[in-house]
């Protein structure tokens, strides 16, 4: 089972967003953005014509909550149901792109970076020499490692927010030092560090020294102990991969 959220055709449709979930091989859609690309204001009354295998409550949270989702069939009947012009345009776009495009590929959507590369990319070059950042190292130790394994980090969560596990593991790295390490533990300087959307917020660089702590730490402590809390609630996708990371080590 695995949840997808893509940019949606604003301009056309109305959307913001297309959200999937794959159960079985087989496509749901988030029933409230089908209706409301088909202008069916009526959710209650559109969903009332559906079949009842054609429409369940979603098995996982979708924007922190239970959402009712529709079936491939199901989605056929509400564009006959609807009346805008452009329904049958909509049908297209979902059976001739969105659909194929995610069973050829397992998604759909821009070939567009993830987040989490894009910071990557943007930041590197603003760490000083002989230092290094924590998403410079996470990039290949944690983004690369579950690449490696077939997951990649999605840009949101199910409550909509950005997933950004190296704000997690800067946070407790320091509290590792100062439990841990003590005497190194203020052996760091703060570099601006930019995000995709413009804004620029500081951030530690930590001296090289500390690499083989900092790869020690995300190893033995936050991979095995804290990240099943991290992407329990974010993207429990990830839950079945994290068994690899540690049996990979």
């Amino acid at each position: 089972m695995q949840l997808q959220i893509f940019e949606g055709r604003k301009g056309e449709f109305g959307l913001e967003n297309l959200t999937t979930v794959e159960i079985n091989t087989g496509i749901w859609f988030l029933a409230k953005e089908v209706c409301r690309a088909l202008e069916l204001k009526d959710i209650n009354s559109a969903l009332g014509r559906l079949d009842p295998d054609e429409k369940i409550i979603s098995p996982m949270p979708i924007n922190g909550g239970q959402e009712i989702i529709i079936s491939e069939s199901g989605l056929y009947s509400l564009v006959f149901a609807s009346r805008k012009p452009t329904a049958k345009e909509f049908q297209r776009w979902i059976t001739k792109e969105v659909i194929p495009t995610i069973r050829k590929t397992g998604g759909y959507g821009h070939a567009q970076a993830p987040n989490f590369m894009v910071r990557f990319n943007a930041n590197w070059s603003r760490v000083d020499q002989g230092y290094f950042s924590v998403i410079s190292e996470l990039f290949i130790r944690l983004y690369g490692r579950f690449e490696h394994e077939g997951y990649k980090i999605p840009d949101k969560a199910l409550d909509g927010k950005e997933i950004r596990p190296d704000v997690s593991v800067g946070r407790l790295f320091s509290t590792y030092l100062k439990n841990n390490y003590p005497d190194v533990a203020d052996n760091f300087k703060m570099y601006s560090h930019a995000f995709p959307d413009g804004s620029e917020h500081d951030a530690r660089q930590y001296s090289n020294d500390l690499l083989p702590i900092f790869i020690q730490f995300v190893d033995t402590d936050w991979i095995p102990n804290q990240a099943s809390r991290y992407f329990k609630t974010r993207d429990p996708v990830a839950l079945e991969y994290l068994p690899k990371l540690l049996t990979a080590q």
